[in-house]
């Protein structure tokens, strides 16, 4: 299990510093407008995406020891078919009337021109991302892993030769690159699903999709909650401030929420631990130490960012726009540790089934930023959206952690690292060792 997490964390290491080379190939290549309508339609997918993953997402992965593989693989399928149709009509229309009653004119979920583009991109991913869990349902993690960083690869070598070898600089050059790159993926993350198809009954589809619903809701619920506190600031500072400024700061977005790496990739092996040890005391004993690992070495990879020049910045954009990019991250940095603690405590409430706790989290972090963000983002601008981001994802892990201790009982003592602690920290760059050492500590 741990090879999986170390090939996993160097997995999203290298992914990261791919998609860091796409947003400055972007920025170079297309210019900061188009990075911006970029964003938004990103967006748009990911929104509805949400949507699709009440079926075909986490649920996926839980249900695929438990049921037939081919009522899983219908089930999911026709509910993305349904679900990316519906969503996208729905947004569009949001759009269509809050521009035609001038409500806020200039806000749109879906970019105006895009629908058909987001229609079939939203498709292509999501089913793709079907095949990605169920896959992860079978345990094919090292196929997962290898597919993920194919992907960005393949979207790099289509962006460049849209850009060089077609002369496309505009948003369809970035749209072409990373459909093309799902569509590769879907292909070859179907390929080794095919051994698992076999003849069965389609029938008693109903328990197994109540099943999952009632899996994915609070979850779904939740992450709904957190994107909307992730991204809202991007449609604020669009409204106000445009599509250029919207690029740079959708830039210092994903840098920073780079760091979430090791978090991610942490509380990923945590939920897994926490779900079959059954086992509260441990459960609570390796959430401590991964959200103390986690918050040390977050600070310091934050740190080592900002201690990058804002020179930095414009001379890998090509832009003096995005020297404000080093500012942005600054603004947003104290929510980005704060957060990756979050991720460890969010997975110890879903291991040990309570995830309603999160979806409250990021419902109360919502409120912070719609409020907050409509104070604070017409006058202060992306620095505005950043420092809102960072205050709502701050005030979120507040209430986690109050939670937390409250069903502990721990002490302000136990979050302090210990010298074992420290030696799992020092003793995690030789890898394979990570879970004798941990072992170590909780027992």
């Amino acid at each position: 299990m741990f090879r999986n997490i170390i090939g996993t964390i160097g997995t999203r290491v290298i992914s990261a510093f791919l998609t860091l080379l796409i947003s400055v190939l972007n920025a170079r290549l297309l210019g900061t407008a188009n990075v911006g309508t970029i964003s938004l339609i990103v967006l748009s997918v990911t929104f509805i995406q949400l949507f699709n993953n009440f079926i075909g997402g986490g649920a996926l992965v839980y249900m695929t020891p438990r049921a037939g593989f081919l009522k899983l693989f219908v089930l999911s399928y026709a509910w993305i078919l349904g679900v990316t149709i519906l969503a996208t009509f729905f947004f569009e229309i949001i759009g269509t009337l809050a521009k035609q009653l001038g409500v806020i004119p200039q806000l749109e979920v879906i970019p105006q021109g895009y629908f058909v583009e987001v229609l079939f991109l939203a498709l292509v991913m999501s089913f793709t991302s079907a095949n990605y869990m169920l896959l992860l349902g079978k345990e094919k993690v090292k196929t997962f892993n290898i597919l993920t960083l194919v992907q960005i690869i393949v979207l790099i070598a289509c962006l460049l030769a849209a850009v060089y070898l077609f002369h496309v600089r505009t948003v369809m050059a970035y749209y072409w690159a990373i459909l093309i790159s799902f569509l590769f993926s879907y292909f070859f993350s179907l390929l080794p699903l095919l051994k698992y198809f076999k003849a069965e009954p389609l029938k008693d589809l109903k328990p197994i999709f109540h099943a999952m619903m009632q899996f994915g809701t609070y979850a779904q619920f939740g992450n709904i909650f957190q994107l909307l506190n992730y991204r809202i600031g991007y449609y604020m500072v669009e409204v106000w401030f445009g599509r250029a400024a919207l690029g740079v700061m959708s830039t210092g977005f994903q840098i920073a929420e780079g760091l979430w790496i090791i978090s991610r990739s942490l509380a990923l092996v945590q939920f897994t631990r926490i779900s079959n040890a059954m086992d509260f005391n441990y459960s609570v004993r390796l959430t401590l130490i991964l959200s103390k690992i986690t918050l040390v070495v977050t600070t310091i990879a934050l740190l080592c960012l900002l201690a990058l020049p804002e020179s930095f910045y414009r001379l890998i954009y090509f832009h003096h726009e995005f020297g404000m990019v080093r500012i942005v991250i600054a603004c947003l940095g104290i929510g980005i540790v704060t957060l990756s603690f979050s991720m460890i405590l969010s997975h110890f409430f879903s291991g040990i089934n309570k995830p309603y706790h999160n979806m409250i989290s990021s419902a109360i972090g919502l409120v912070f930023t719609v409020g907050l963000g409509l104070l604070i983002v017409p006058r202060y601008g992306i620095l505005g959206a950043a420092a809102t981001a960072s205050v709502s994802y701050t005030i979120s892990t507040i209430y986690q952690l109050i939670v937390f201790i409250r069903m502990t009982n721990l002490k302000a003592r136990d979050f302090l690292l210990t010298g074992a602690e420290i030696k799992l920290l020092i003793g995690e760059v030789r890898k394979l060792s990570l879970k004798s050492e941990i072992q170590k500590i909780i027992q």
